[in-house]
Formats: C-alpha cells, sequence, structure tokens
C-alpha cells in the first residue's frame, strides 16, 4: 500500500501546485502559456496567419506596439481617424503605407469630447458605411487608468465584445503618471496584460507627443525616434516608430511629414508629405525638402520684394495668406513652403508686409494713395 496521501481540493481551496484557487464550476479554462519554445525546424516551417499584417511592411501587425508620435496640434488624432477608416474599407493607403486586409479597430482616447467627434466625422464622406467596423471612446471620468483595475477590466470586457484587430491609444501621457522609466514600463505592462488575454491579440498603436524642440534639433530619418518625449521605454518596446511632423511654422499649412524611424519588422520605407483635407490624409505631391530640413543655408532666396510689389500691385490689393501664397509659387517659381515663408509676420519682408488680423488679409506697404482692391 502507498503511504502517500492525495489531497483532492475542494471548490474554492488554494492549490499549492498551480498556486491558485481551484474553479468552482466542474469545468476551467485552461491557463495561456507565459512562455514558448520552438525549435529551428519549426521556425523554418513557420507561416504568419494572412491578417498577420494590417498595415505597409509589418509597419502595423496583431500584437505588436506601433508608435505614432508627433507634435501636438499637428493632426495624430485626425490620422487614427483615417487610419479606421480605411481598415473599414480594407483597401488604399494610409500615409503612404498599403492597407492588406479589412480590420475593426477601436479607439480608446483621452483627448477630444463628442462636440469635436461630431465635427470631425461630419467632415469624412460615408461614415455611416462603417458603423461595425469602429468604435470610438468619448474621454473617461477617470483618464486612460490602466493602473487601475477596474478600468482594465471594464475596457477588456469592451475589448472582448467589440473584437477589434487594431486597438489604437491616444494619447500616451493619459496613461502613466509621469514621464520617468518606472512609469512608463508599468504603462506598456498594463496595456500588454489588457491584450494579451484575447483570444486574439490584436495590433496596438500608441499616440505620443515630441519633446519641446531645442535650437540645435537637426534629427532626421532614425534619429527622429530619440525625439519622442520622457523614458525610451515605449520606443524599446515597440515594434514601429512613426513621426509625424509639421511641414511648417504657418499656422495656414495643414501638410505634415511622415517619416517611420523605426521598423525591426521591415523597410522603413521613404518619407512622405501629406495634406489635412476633407478629414482625411490627402498625399503631396510637390515639396521643397531643402527648406524643410534647413538648406544650405548659402543661395540667394528665391521670392524677392520686386515679386511681393507685382503681387499686391505696389499695395493696391489685399488678399488672404493662403490665396497670396498660391500666386506667390507661380509669380516667383517657388514651392508651397517658400512661399509661405515670405508672408510670415515675423518673417524676411515682415517691414513691408502689412497684416489685416479682423479681415484675415495680408498686403504691401503702398508706393501711393491709390484704393486697396480685396481679393479672397
Amino acid at each position: 500500500m502507498n503511504d502517500e496521501v492525495k489531497i483532492l481540493s475542494r471548490p474554492g481551496m488554494f492549490d499549492p501546485i498551480d498556486g491558485c484557487k481551484t474553479s468552482t464550476t466542474p469545468e476551467t479554462k485552461p491557463k495561456k502559456k507565459l512562455i514558448r519554445f520552438y525549435s529551428p525546424g519549426e521556425l523554418l516551417a513557420y507561416q504568419p496567419p494572412p491578417d498577420q499584417n494590417l498595415i505597409g511592411d509589418y509597419h502595423l501587425q496583431r500584437g505588436m506596439i506601433t508608435v505614432l508620435a508627433g507634435p501636438p496640434g499637428c493632426g495624430k488624432s485626425r490620422a487614427i481617424l483615417n487610419l479606421g477608416l480605411v481598415g473599414a474599407s480594407g483597401t488604399g493607403k494610409w500615409l503612404g503605407l498599403d492597407v492588406h486586409t479589412k480590420f475593426r479597430s477601436l479607439i480608446i482616447q483621452n483627448e477630444n469630447g463628442l462636440t469635436r467627434l461630431h465635427r470631425d466625422f461630419a467632415e469624412i464622406q460615408g461614415v455611416q458605411d462603417v458603423n461595425d467596423w469602429l468604435r470610438i471612446s468619448a474621454p473617461p471620468a477617470a483618464g486612460l487608468a490602466f493602473h487601475n483595475p477596474d478600468f482594465r477590466i471594464e475596457l477588456r470586457e469592451a475589448i472582448e465584445e467589440f473584437a477589434p484587430d487594431l486597438v489604437m491609444i491616444d494619447p500616451w501621457n493619459a496613461c502613466v503618471r509621469d514621464a520617468m522609466e518606472k512609469d512608463f514600463q508599468e504603462g506598456v505592462t498594463r496595456v500588454r496584460e489588457v491584450l494579451a488575454e484575447l483570444p486574439k491579440e490584436p495590433a496596438c498603436l500608441i499616440l505620443h507627443h515630441l519633446r519641446k524642440p531645442k535650437s540645435d534639433d537637426r534629427h532626421k530619418g532614425r534619429g527622429l525616434a530619440n525625439l519622442l518625449n520622457g523614458s525610451y521605454v515605449l520606443v524599446s518596446a515597440s515594434r514601429c516608430v512613426i513621426v509625424m511632423q509639421p511641414a511648417s511654422d504657418d499656422v495656414e499649412d495643414d501638410r505634415v511629414v511622415v517619416t517611420c524611424a523605426k521598423n525591426n519588422d521591415g523597410q522603413l520605407g521613404p518619407r512622405g508629405v501629406f495634406e489635412r483635407a476633407n478629414g482625411v490624409f490627402q498625399p503631396v505631391n510637390s515639396f521643397d525638402w531643402e527648406a524643410f530640413d534647413g538648406g544650405t543655408g548659402h543661395r540667394e532666396p528665391k521670392v524677392k520684394e520686386e515679386h511681393l510689389q507685382l503681387l499686391f500691385e505696389g499695395g493696391r490689393r489685399k488678399m488672404t495668406r493662403k490665396f497670396a501664397a498660391e500666386k506667390l509659387q507661380q509669380l516667383a517659381d517657388v514651392k508651397r513652403s517658400a512661399a509661405y515663408e515670405a508672408l510670415k509676420e515675423n518673417g524676411r519682408f515682415a517691414d513691408i508686409l502689412i497684416f489685416d488680423a479682423e479681415q484675415g488679409l495680408v498686403s504691401i506697404r503702398p508706393d501711393d494713395a491709390g484704393e486697396n482692391e480685396v481679393e479672397i
């Protein structure tokens, strides 16, 4: 007779073998493995699921974190609305990246109230057709409180009910208490905990801010990843980092420059320029990269005072800055960025330009007493 005594666990009793209470129901849900190992042969035979790669060359893929970073107000929130729409169609491009499959998107955001969201969607055509493919949260009362267990449970239940292929978080600074390494690490861990327990782990896109610019910033390409605000943990934890920058400082310039600064599972791809129009982003075909990158600093400016005198007819005409920039591009044969630069209030021609803030018009100091003609 075996002297070993076998103790059978009762429902709810702590089990010292698996370290948890036994289920009170006859059937227990099997626990998900925390780590798995594969042989070289198994890895060679591995075939990624057909819907693993959502966007680009694995720029956005299931089970992985991608970061979209940029300064406040550059259009990141609008860009993810655009992403949700192209995902619902399953075709086209998003910021120059090919869409490979149709996917559901869930946006967890703490930035825009219902009034702003209503205005955003009112600009977009055909949004009624994506009701089954896109969900957006109102700003939660307690913020994006991933540190709160009740918030994580409620969020997990909402994700399980909608079953998204992509979860977007806007913005990251609302998920962490501070910009310190331990806070970033805890935030990443909490996000992964929520998503990893789902039957089919979705892709995750996190929106984050760039740090305040410094006078000696000259970052381009991969170096843009160094501009993300706070700890480097988020850059390290993500497989892909995409940076969005305003094309210029002009408030009427709706263009953005988009650069992939990191893509561990594919090619970075070329940077591109896009313009906000009707709620979405459209590619810009002509762009002055030299002006954006800072140029050589030794070339004579192409826009001259005589161009402005001719444009405004010696002060007899005034017009909106947008209209003036369009005409100046043709007149001086310059790119859009150079035209806007010449019309800046604190630019090279600030001493001869006249700005009417109330009417939003610009002109040049008249060379005679003639009447100005207004052209909008």
